[in-house]
């Protein structure tokens, strides 16, 4: 029997055209029962300018899902099916796909417990987990009830790669894991991964908060950039989800289309951004507090290409603003972060990439940042795989909650 203390659990999987709709539904009957209720949304989604191949999938996709959970009397969960086949063009995507299923579950699981809001957990179709992903999620929210959302730990599948496909992903899962040790670096609060397969927030959060928004791409990045400025955020490293690394064309950005580019080039070499991107952050990040006791309009900035940028991004009214609305330096840093935030973040090194540090390949990338996290006593691996394995362990320890 279900105690008020241990949060619900639903799980959304928007699924478009998906060839094995239930293969995630699979992984998790495989795994470990949570003492609270389970509930999984699959939202069958399509646009109205679907062709009939992708409209016969959804249908086809609906039936099995369907056939498969009422073969399956046992599970440890319930199963819930949207059927959106004819989406409107200009907003169908995954977003809208993702706020569908999300929105059900908040209405449900607020009214279910409102005291003890639940927790809505992002999945994706091609997905599996780890046995104990539903157990971990459940633990992790109980033993930090301030966090508002978590990221949750990935891995890319690699055994059975072809050896190109697999060099593919390993850079590409590489690329992610620097950006994001690359933040450590800098100092910077948002140093947390924006996967949408992986990622979790709790109902109350994600009403206040407005919901998912309904991009057809980076939707996960927008969504936990006002998650993490919403309070605590944190890392939930217990349990493991393996994302599929096929190659897709549907978005224009993510693993699926990143190894579509990785096909398309002959150069065999992933590149990546130059830590020095994230060296100027951290000087400037590091020098952010002594603004907030000089009265004076002018600050200095060691690093030219981000002077540059701070000017393009108006920093001095921002600063006036900042020193305005804050009594206390851990105020302003506070706030500080918020008009820092990941998106502007990420403006930033588009900009420096483009005027000043081009990108270097991502073996080169990850070597000089292991060595600045002082993890290169032994000497540096002599492979990408080996490099992508010391920055699995680095993530796998977390930040835990910031």
């Amino acid at each position: 029997m279900t105690t008020p203390s241990v949060p619900r659990l639903t799980v959304v999987i928007p699924s478009r055209s998906e060839p094995d709709p239930v293969f995630p539904l699979v992984s998790l009957a495989d795994c470990d029962k949570p003492d609270t209720s389970v509930e999984v949304i699959v939202v069958i989604n399509g646009s109205e300018e679907d062709e009939d191949r992708d409209r016969l999938a959804n249908v086809r996709a609906r039936d099995m899902v369907t056939a498969w959970v009422d073969d399956h009397h046992n599970l440890s969960f319930d199963v819930t099916v949207q059927y959106h086949p004819r989406l409107p063009q200009r907003q169908a995507g995954v977003g809208l796909a993702r706020r569908l299923g999300m929105d059900a579950a908040c209405e449900n699981l607020l009214r279910a417990t409102p005291k003890r809001p639940g927790i809505i957990v992002a999945l994706d179709a091609d997905c599996r987990v780890a046995s104990n992903y539903l157990t971990a999620l459940v633990e992790h929210f109980q033993k930090h009830p301030k966090t508002g959302g978590a990221s949750l730990y990935f891995e890319h599948p690699l055994d059975g790669l072809p050896p190109w496909h697999r060099a593919g992903i390993v850079g590409y899962e590489l690329f992610l894991r620097l950006y994001r040790q690359g933040l450590i670096v800098a100092g910077s609060p948002h140093a947390f991964h924006t996967v949408g397969s992986a990622m979790a927030v709790r109902a109350d959060v994600y009403r206040r908060l407005g919901g998912m928004n309904r991009r057809q791409a980076g939707e996960d990045f927008y969504f936990l950039q006002k998650v993490m400025a919403h309070g605590p955020f944190s890392d939930l490293t217990t349990t493991t989800v393996f994302p599929s690394p096929r190659i897709s064309h549907r978005v224009p950005f993510g693993t699926g289309r990143a190894m579509g580019k990785w096909c398309e080039k002959d150069t065999g070499t992933f590149m990546s951004y130059d830590p020095q991107v994230f060296s100027d952050l951290r000087s400037f990040f590091g020098y952010v507090q002594e603004l907030s006791q000089n009265q004076g309009t002018k600050f200095a900035c060691s690093s030219p290409v981000l002077a540059q940028f701070l000017e393009q991004q108006h920093f001095d009214q921002a600063l006036e603003e900042l020193r305005t609305h804050t009594a206390t330096p851990d105020a302003f840093m506070k706030r500080f972060f918020v008009w820092f935030n990941p998106f502007r973040i990420l403006k930033w090194t588009h900009f420096a990439t483009e005027c000043h540090y081009p990108k270097i390949p991502v073996f080169q990338a990850a070597s000089t940042l292991l060595d600045w996290l002082g993890s290169t006593a032994k000497g540096l691996p002599g492979t990408e795989e080996e490099l992508l394995q010391l920055f699995r362990e680095r993530d796998r320890r977390g930040a835990l909650e910031r």
